[in-house]
């Protein structure tokens, strides 16, 4: 007679019955009243979107449960590596939860109120309210140095005006960080991603010696172009001479190359871009927010709304070559999420790390510099051709300029939340001439202007990432020549390898051990520092 052996389902699965379904739907709700705040600005959706969030942080506000997860976490009958994963994802995202209840209303509220300047706020300029648009504009066209430094003045009015803001922020996010143990909110942070504090800064500085040649012989030559541009010597020449307000893009170049972008429209050449691939991103686009209007935030994103398909993104689109990266960037980050298995468990629907789907967007920016896919992208012939090599110079440029940016992004941070009360103007231009080699102009004692950078109080402990994922991006590119023969995405091959290595794992693994899978090496600076340095 044969019996059936009915295994009985672990405390741990009926935890995960009961508590995702909970945590799916507020996800779902805090995504759709963020996206209604940044699209709009409105005082009702900063208040929804702190209220729902409150919500969601109190689901994980629960120390009995996180006690249970631990207790789980040891249990040698859990074998499934699945349910290994998504134990080693609650612990790490109850954690940072169990702090006072009255502390995460305090943030929730703080950082909606945050979001909503950030969206409605506009520069005034001789009496007149400029996008961010308009104000790169200005940098990427004018000449006069006068009429560049006030616009590069009024772009950091945000900073004065957010400063307070973000330190009540700073103050609060390290109170629930030393309630749990940690120094303070940034080694707190990088913890719970799994990211080596040690490793992080170690490898930051490798790579920072390792192209400290190649990018001071850069700064240069861009100095030099700069003089010559707008007839000044090298002690006026300010950081209003790039052409942005950060000088953490390329300035050589911009305006002409941007050139390439006359009578194509950008959304449609993009979805062209990735239909080559083999994949469609109309239906992220059907639903994305892609033009700039008063009320609505002007940076860019990608949001997976329901971890079921509903993926958008925001941007604010002009015939520019920053945007034609921006649109490839997000849609980039858009597929990562589109292409994770579905028979993932919702928890693991999402990549290990900011770090992974960064890669991918970083790859994906980088089509609209590099000469080869340009030809799809913006078409071919004689007009465009210097144009198209242009871009591809400045693409090495821009790779060298960002990364030290990020440098001085991380140092900040890591200053900024070890010792909030000390003179942060002064450490912020202290790390913008050590990294960046622009001299602090005169007259900004007492201001801000750290203050003016979005990731600082909406994005925190999250730049460092993006030097990650270019490292992990030229990585990546050595990984597809050798499976493809080249290193564009400008095939159905790149597209199957990506969604077979990079997209389909989600969080299955820890992010090193997903750059392992699909590199076969751990990260290091070595393929980006061959590939820019």
């Amino acid at each position: 007679m044969n019996t059936m052996i009915i295994k009985k389902e672990h405390p741990f699965e009926s935890f995960l019955k009961e508590f995702i379904p909970k945590v799916a739907f507020k996800s779902k709700q805090l995504n759709k009243a963020l996206w209604i705040l940044e699209t709009t600005g409105s005082q009702d959706a900063a208040d929804l979107k702190a209220e729902i969030d409150t919500e969601l942080r109190l689901l994980f506000n629960d120390g009995k449960t996180y006690q249970n997860l631990l207790f789980w976490d040891q249990d040698p009958t859990i074998e499934d590596p699945l349910l290994k994963r998504q134990l080693n994802v609650l612990i790490r995202s109850f954690k940072p939860s169990l702090i006072l209840k009255e502390l995460l209303e305090k943030m929730a509220i703080k950082e909606a109120a945050l979001g909503q300047t950030y969206a409605s706020f506009r520069a005034e300029l001789e009496g007149k309210k400029l996008s961010e648009n308009e104000i790169r504009n200005i940098l990427k066209k004018e000449t006069d140095p006068e009429k560049r430094k006030k616009a590069w003045e009024a772009s950091k009015e945000i900073g004065s005006l957010l400063a307070p803001k973000i330190l009540e922020l700073v103050s609060l996010r390290n109170q629930a960080a030393q309630s749990l143990g940690y120094p303070d909110y940034f080694q707190m942070q990088l913890e719970l991603q799994e990211v080596d504090r040690d490793w992080l800064l170690k490898t930051f500085d490798e790579l920072s010696e390792k192209s400290n040649d190649a990018y001071t012989k850069l700064i240069g030559q861009i100095e030099k172009r700069q003089q010559e541009k707008f007839g000044v010597s090298k002690e006026k020449l300010g950081p209003w001479a790039w052409s942005e307000p950060f000088c953490q893009e390329d300035p050589l170049d911009a305006a002409e190359i941007d050139g390439l972008l006359d009578g194509v429209d950008i959304v449609e050449s993009s979805k062209k871009f990735y239909q080559n691939m083999g994949i469609d991103v109309g239906a992220i686009l059907s639903k994305s927010d892609m033009f700039e209007r008063s009320g609505k935030n002007q940076h860019a994103f990608c949001i997976h709304v329901d971890r079921e398909g509903d993926v958008r993104t925001l941007n604010n689109v002009r015939a520019s070559i920053k945007w034609l990266e921006t649109v490839l960037h997000e849609l980039g980050h858009g597929i990562y999420e589109l292409g994770f298995d579905p028979k993932l468990p919702w928890l693991l629907k999402e990549p290990p790390h900011m770090i992974t789907t960064e890669a991918m967007a970083l790859i994906a920016g980088r089509q609209a510099y590099a000469y080869e896919p340009l030809g799809s992208l913006v078409g071919k012939g004689a007009q465009k051709d210097p144009l198209r090599k242009k871009a591809d110079e400045s693409l090495r440029r821009r790779q060298l300029i960002f990364s030290r940016w990020v440098l001085v992004m991380t140092a900040f941070e890591a200053e900024l939340y070890k010792n909030p009360s000390q003179n942060l103007n002064k450490l912020w231009w202290h790390f913008v001439e050590k990294y960046q080699k622009i001299l602090p102009p005169k007259g900004r004692e007492g201001k801000s202007d750290w203050a003016a950078k979005y990731h600082i109080g909406l994005a925190p402990v999250y730049y460092f990432s993006y030097l990650l994922g270019e490292m992990f991006a030229s990585s990546i590119q050595e990984a597809l020549i050798e499976y493809c023969g080249k290193s564009a995405l400008t095939s159905k091959k790149a597209g199957q390898f990506l969604q077979e290595k990079l997209f389909s794992p989600g969080n299955r693994m820890s992010w090193s051990e997903l750059v392992r899978h699909v590199t076969g090496s751990p990260l290091t600076p070595r393929a980006w520092l061959k590939e820019f340095a």
